[in-house]
């Protein structure tokens, strides 16, 4: 339930579950939590954005070892093999959220035309272009990772993907995701399958997942409105939230490589621009910053 990462930051975790934030609320490990209590003003509900792409940031020790060894891997030695992880999270674009707020106006029965204003509630770490692992990214598609995974790992067959963990950090809820090769499925057995109803944290649905965030601002600068006005807060009335993301867990034996061509690598990377708490040892390096998808 408690434990200290790999970091040496304290984490509470839920094993095998994801828990939303109301559930999180009723747990005796959580109760001195007061980002989590904090009430959220009023914000959209019930967005589901859809992620097609995944990316992965490190350090520029980082990008050297995935550049000499051609793919990724764990860089240092687990516990356990099912903490053989390579981790991804979700690369979000502009339009991405353009196309969440489309849907959930009209998932709304909200036709009539506003300003845009997702963006504006959109404004936590899972959104921003930054970084706080490292300057170098390497993005690619959802559906570019399962073929390769599956042509590694999986002999031809299908990866299994299974709800991990819920993890809370001091501001942060974490969802997990991990995917491996049936035939290590013993090692996984306790967790369930990623589900598929419409209740669910996020759900995979032809090489994209669906994830339905609860918190999308550190900071909450706005509410919204009953028209689907974005409201300023004044800035003496803004507090601290929760904010939730969601990781992706490829599982990659201790020895073994998740290998791309160094073709695909350079295709797939570009510098991004470092963010504070840095989440690594390493400085961050002073570069020109390459925009973000459009």
């Amino acid at each position: 339930m408690i434990r200290t990462n790999e970091r040496r930051c304290t984490e509470v975790y839920f094993k095998g579950e994801h828990l939303k934030l109301e559930e999180l609320k009723q747990n005796d490990n959580l109760t001195l939590n007061d980002y989590l209590y904090n009430l959220i003003p009023p914000q959209p509900e019930e967005v589901e954005i859809k992620v097609s792409y995944l990316r992965h940031n490190t350090s520029l020790q980082g990008y050297h070892g995935i550049w000499d060894s051609e793919g990724f891997k764990k860089p240092s030695q687990s516990d356990s093999p099912k903490r053989d992880l390579v981790w991804w999270s979700p690369d979000i674009s502009r339009r991405d959220i353009t196309i969440a707020e489309e849907q959930y106006l009209n998932r709304q029965g909200f036709y009539n035309e506003v300003k845009p204003f997702l963006h504006k509630f959109t404004s936590s770490p899972a959104f921003l272009a930054s970084s706080r692992m490292g300057n170098f990214r390497f993005s690619m598609s959802i559906d570019e990772l399962l073929k390769s995974y599956k042509q590694q790992f999986c002999e031809g067959q299908e990866p299994n993907i299974r709800i991990f963990e819920t993890v809370v950090y001091k501001q942060e809820v974490m969802y997990s995701i991990v995917i491996h090769a049936p035939h290590v499925q013993d090692l996984f057995s306790e967790y369930p399958l990623l589900p598929k109803h419409r209740d669910a944290v996020c759900v995979f649905r032809k090489d994209t997942i669906i994830w339905r965030p609860q918190a999308m601002s550190k900071t909450h600068r706005f509410y919204l409105s009953p028209n689907k006005q974005a409201i300023r807060i004044r800035t003496k009335a803004r507090k601290n939230y929760m904010w939730d993301n969601i990781g992706v867990a490829f599982h990659v034996p201790d020895g073994q490589i998740f290998r791309f061509s160094k073709a695909i690598l350079c295709k797939s990377l570009r510098l991004c621009e470092g963010a504070e708490p840095k989440l690594n040892s390493e400085e961050f390096v002073k570069c020109e910053f390459d925009p973000i998808r459009p």
